[in-house]
């Protein structure tokens, strides 16, 4: 089975947990290697953005991504469990002092169709400025308002001076996917979502 797993911090304590659900699992320091045979398993690892590509395309039969990416692509894969890592939120941030009058929001980020559907929700009309970099430096530097990013401690709001306005949602790292391989792995599939998600010991 191919696992495509999300590099950096989600990898980190995705191999944690495989261990403690005794599954298998890649050497702890893999180097520059991004594919990890071990033995029927291979992992892919890619950038978190790609996971569910190649879920998706059939180049892995699932994947560990986190839920911010899934709610922003809405691709067509099976979310089949929600991991208790990868914890953060996805919030409103920007400046300390808010900004005042009736001229239209603009509004950065890395989300821009998570940022659309929650200022339309709100009935509020902004102009979204799609990042792919810091989002941080827009308020900063005059070129938004606020920001739509995600949040885990808030160290990096804190060094820029900015602040958090509201939390849209939680997020977690997600366990994915396709009708495809579950059609053709089924038993080797539920195995795992058994393990990940505790069934065996309910």
């Amino acid at each position: 089975m191919k696992v495509a797993v999300a590099k950096g911090r989600i990898e980190k304590a995705a191999r944690q947990f495989f261990v403690e659900r005794d599954l298998p699992v890649w050497p702890e320091k893999r180097g520059r290697e991004l594919t990890v045979q071990a033995g029927n398993h291979e992992f892919i690892f890619v950038k978190g953005d790609d996971v569910y590509k190649y879920v998706m395309h059939g180049a892995a039969d699932v994947g560990i991504v986190g839920g911010d990416i899934l709610r922003e692509k809405t691709p067509g894969v099976l979310e089949v469990v929600d991991l208790p890592f990868g914890r953060c939120r996805m919030a409103v941030c920007g400046p300390k002092v808010r900004r005042n009058g009736t001229k239209k929001l603009k509004v950065a980020s890395k989300y821009p169709n998570i940022a659309i559907s929650h200022f339309a929700s709100k009935r509020q009309n902004v102009e979204v400025i799609a990042l792919n970099g810091s989002v941080e430096l827009a308020p900063l530097t005059g070129l938004a308002d606020c920001i739509v990013d995600i949040v885990e401690t808030g160290a990096t709001l804190a060094a820029n001076d900015l602040e958090e306005y509201e939390t849209i949602f939680s997020i977690n790292a997600k366990f994915i996917t396709s009708e495809t391989a579950l059609a053709e792995q089924p038993d080797e599939l539920k195995a795992w979502i058994r393990k990940l998600s505790q069934e065996e010991n309910a």
